[in-house]
């Protein structure tokens, strides 16, 4: 949970599609094992000419199955489409992205390929420094909890992004994260979203962020650190104690094969019933 039953059924459909370079993100495989339910698929692409060529085999094989499909968007860098079935609706999107990450795409029974959670993760702050979006808070507070805490994160991502410091990020993110009740209980979630508790975990959480960032050197930033296999928030104070991990296009793996093996336990690990 909480993937809906016509996500579940149409990731596995079109897995076999994906591939390093058409690859799950966004929300979908960040809350598969969280309470917000995600209204829409993103498959995001290297290249912009993969983006039409994705789009039009996967909605060949999703008609070929029995789902209607309503075009939204065809657009060279971006499709869009509702598919509907059972009474089930969802949304898909086919779009092109940068290709600098931290890590290479996984590969996963569901989803084909996916993202890695931390490159997940990095890329959901900078949405939340970019648009106004409750559920971009809620997702905060998952990466936090499930991945990384929310100041490592954070420190990474202005790596992907010029112009930021991890200061201006924090910054950005209250600055754009001013929700009503309302907003909070339009979210999909299960349970439910407590908006009030939401937001006091969200500004508690950006204070720990903000208090990291300034205790770190400002000639590591943009980078992760490494400890036994695992992303961490390091010890700002003790930080030869970690391998540092930085981005490149296309992403790469640590050079210890060890700590490789070790991250792909970790993230490859189905959780308990």
């Amino acid at each position: 949970m909480p993937l809906a039953k016509i996500q579940s059924d149409i990731l596995r459909l079109l897995a076999a599609h994906r591939d390093p370079e058409s690859y799950v993100a966004g929300s979908t495989p960040l809350n598969v094992n969280a309470p917000r339910y995600s209204g829409d698929i993103d498959v995001f692409h290297d290249r912009e000419e993969r983006v039409a060529r994705a789009a039009q085999e996967d909605g060949a094989v999703l008609q070929a199955s029995g789902y209607d499909l309503q075009w939204l968007r065809r657009e060279p860098a971006m499709y869009s489409v509702v598919a509907s079935r059972g009474g089930e609706t969802t949304r898909l999107e086919w779009v092109v992205d940068a290709d600098y990450r931290f890590f290479p795409t996984m590969k996963d029974d569901t989803f084909g390929y996916v993202l890695h959670p931390v490159d997940l993760a990095t890329n959901k702050v900078m949405a939340a420094a970019g648009r106004r979006e409750p559920r971009d808070l809620v997702d905060l507070l998952t990466i936090h909890d499930r991945i990384l805490p929310l100041g490592a994160v954070v420190w990474a991502a202005v790596g992907k992004s010029l112009g930021f410091t991890p200061e201006s990020l924090i910054n950005e993110i209250r600055r754009l994260g001013r929700y009503t009740e309302a907003d909070f209980r339009r979210l999909a979630s299960d349970p439910p979203v407590d908006p009030a508790a939401t937001m006091t975990r969200v500004r508690q959480v950006l204070e720990e962020a903000e208090t990291f960032v300034k205790r770190m050197p400002t000639e590591k930033v943009g980078l992760l650190f490494l400890q036994a296999g695992n992303v961490v928030q390091p010890d700002p104070d003790r930080l030869n104690a970690y391998q540092t991990h930085a981005g490149q296009r296309r992403g790469q793996w640590p050079s210890s094969p060890e700590i490789t093996a070790a991250m792909f336990e970790r993230y490859n690990k189905k959780p308990s019933p």
